[in-house]
């Protein structure tokens, strides 16, 4: 049997997957990233970027080709690149291989990281105003708890996370095996690319996880 890696996004923990775990395939181990971890460990030598991060966790995990990675959100944004270096198999949920697809006004990693170490993106305010924007009442309460608990992380860990979504790469030569994505995604847009449409937003596989859970394992039992 395989091994699964589960890598959760921007502002979320491993408890984004719990709905969706139990209705996997059997893998001979799983490993839910906590990203929080993973970036207080890592001392990028160059830039802070996808693919320097990407290149950290595959030389910690000794991740290969045999390996299937599930990403949510940013996380399958780390996992489309761990693919590139290993081929691995990565299955996408609400994410992007395109950074112009996250929806952001503020697009300079530069930028978003000074606001980042000032505290500026944690502002109690600004998440507040944040919450009370936000449009879909299904995963109102979750995008609630999320918004809410951004006080508890690290200044470091919030600015390394912004230049993992925002700072440039090269293009991707290959191509993530599945994306899963709900059209009404209002914090990323919809791929170009062919992709499996989940009902919801953004949090679609957290609300319906048996919809993604037979998808991947569509995918998967033909491999």
């Amino acid at each position: 049997m395989k091994r699964l890696l589960l890598l959760h996004g921007y502002t979320e923990d491993r408890t984004i997957f719990d709905p969706l775990r139990p209705l996997l395939p059997p893998f001979a181990e799983v490993i839910a990233l906590e990203l929080a971890e993973e970036f207080a460990a890592w001392r990028p030598a160059g830039p802070v970027n996808v693919g320097s991060l990407a290149r950290y966790l595959v030389a910690r995990y000794h991740i290969g080709p045999a390996d299937v990675l599930i990403g949510h959100s940013m996380g399958g944004w780390i996992a489309a690149h761990i693919k590139e270096q290993t081929g691995a198999t990565a299955i996408l949920l609400s994410s992007f291989t395109d950074q112009a697809k996250i929806v952001s006004r503020i697009r300079s990693p530069r930028l978003l990281g000074i606001y980042a170490r000032l505290g500026l993106v944690q502002n109690r305010w600004l998440n507040e105003y944040f919450r009370r924007r936000y449009r879909h009442d299904e995963s109102r309460a979750l995008h609630a708890q999320l918004i809410g608990g951004m006080g508890r992380w690290r200044r470091r860990y919030v600015a390394q996370q912004l230049g993992v979504l925002f700072a440039p790469v090269p293009p991707l030569g290959t191509a993530p095996d599945l994306r899963l994505h709900a059209r009404a995604d209002t914090v990323v847009r919809p791929p170009d690319e062919p992709y499996v449409e989940l009902p919801g937003d953004h949090f679609a596989h957290y609300f319906y996880p048996q919809l993604a859970a037979a998808a991947i394992g569509q995918l998967l039992a033909g491999r």
